[in-house]
């Protein structure tokens, strides 16, 4: 019973960056945002991407410094449906 839990399939949902439209809406570009807040270029544009392969927290702790807003305006959480 235990091994059928291990590899059965679930849809847990997924996780949203809108790291870019946010960055639209505060007219500021990768370049300027990786050079203020001392990210690595393209560790930004992984985020914008929804391409990254880990999230650190110092990263978001910087974004939402730079450009002063919360963790829930650049990831949420979207359940399946």
């Amino acid at each position: 019973m235990l091994e059928k839990e291990l590899f059965e399939y679930k849809d847990y949902g997924h996780v949203h960056i809108k790291l870019d439209q946010l960055m639209t809406e505060k007219q500021i570009t990768t370049y300027k945002l990786s050079s203020k807040a001392n990210i690595r270029f393209q560790t930004i544009q992984n985020l914008r991407k929804e391409s990254p392969t880990r999230i650190d927290l110092e990263v978001l702790a910087k974004i939402c410094y730079m450009l002063d807003c919360k963790i829930q305006d650049i990831i949420e959480y979207l359940p399946s449906k």
